[in-house]
């Protein structure tokens, strides 16, 4: 207080002026540069496309790549006034659509199958993958009286769980209570099922239940003490996870930081699926050229994945 009465009307009026120069400098310098410039230059580039009543983009697929395409599709109707309606389906639903060309897009959280491509390559398709973010397989598990980061696997611990090798938690190690384990998996077609089986080497899936989601997954474990499951990054907000052995040996846990930098043992591409390259200008190339711009990858990062920019 006494520091306050002690300046002189000089010295108030020389802070005002500074705090109001600080705060122009934000309103007229940063805030254009970092909001309003990219959505001019991604304007540009769209060409001011005003779009038709009739313009409509079908997505489907993945359940993993829904929350972008959820997020994505309001912002690309304002740039352009052209809808875009999403829905579900799993990985081979997305390539299926495209390979059937019942969609222009699908969404794909995993390579396609040797029988997909041979599949399109039959009707004249080439199957074209185009990454849109960064996930991460992640372990979820719910043991009473353990919380984040009281649990650490290395990936064949995880691979003897769902394999059956292991069936209680005291197997997995000796400090673990001596329960049962309660193994969760996904269902058969399931992109995220087909990445964590390649990621963690589980060659047989040995379960106790099997759910058709990530929302479904990480309800299970929440409601099933001494269970264990997996789920992609942006759904494990709320449930334990565990830290995965890397190479090294080091432990690394799914965090946005350790997805970015490849550290994490279990990290993946997520990606929308064409048949070729667009045509340069055609409605499906400006709409991948708008997820994969500034605006469209915060949507990415708001939904809880990673971006690629």
């Amino acid at each position: 207080m006494k520091a306050i009465r002690s300046l002189t009307p000089k010295k108030t009026a020389l802070i005002i002026l500074i705090l109001l120069g600080i705060a122009a400098i934000s309103a007229f310098v940063i805030y254009p540069y970092i909001f309003v410039k990219p959505q001019q230059d991604l304007q540009k580039t769209l060409g001011f496309y005003t779009g038709q009543p009739s313009d409509t983009i079908n997505i489907a697929g993945s359940t993993t790549v829904m929350p972008i395409s959820l997020a994505i599709a309001p912002l690309f109707h304002e740039f352009t006034g052209v809808n875009v309606q999403v829905s579900a389906g799993g990985s081979g639903q997305g390539y299926s659509n495209v390979i059937d060309r019942i969609s222009p897009i699908g969404a794909a959280s995993r390579s396609p199958s040797s029988d997909e491509l041979s599949r399109a390559a039959a009707n004249g398709v080439t199957l074209t993958l185009h990454p849109i973010a960064l996930d991460a397989i992640c372990i979820i598990w719910n043991i009473p009286g353990l919380f984040q980061g009281d649990l650490k696997l290395t990936k064949e611990q995880v691979a003897y769980v769902y394999s059956g090798v292991y069936t209680n938690w005291i197997q997995v190690n000796s400090s673990l209570p001596p329960f049962p384990i309660y193994v969760i998996g996904r269902e058969p077609g399931s992109g995220t099922r087909q990445n964590f089986e390649s990621n963690f080497g589980v060659g047989y899936t040995k379960v106790s239940q099997e759910v058709t989601n990530n929302q479904d997954m990480v309800s299970s474990v929440l409601s099933t003490p001494y269970s264990i499951g997996y789920c992609s990054l942006a759904y494990a907000a709320n449930v334990y996870t565990a830290e995965i052995a890397g190479a090294g040996g080091t432990f690394y846990a799914p965090t946005k930081e350790n997805v970015k930098d490849k550290l994490y043992p279990a990290t993946r591409e997520l990606c929308y699926v064409t048949n070729g390259i667009p045509i340069a200008g055609s409605l499906i190339a400006m709409f991948l050229y708008f997820v994969n711009s500034t605006i469209g990858q915060q949507a990415v990062e708001l939904v809880g994945y990673v971006s690629i920019i």
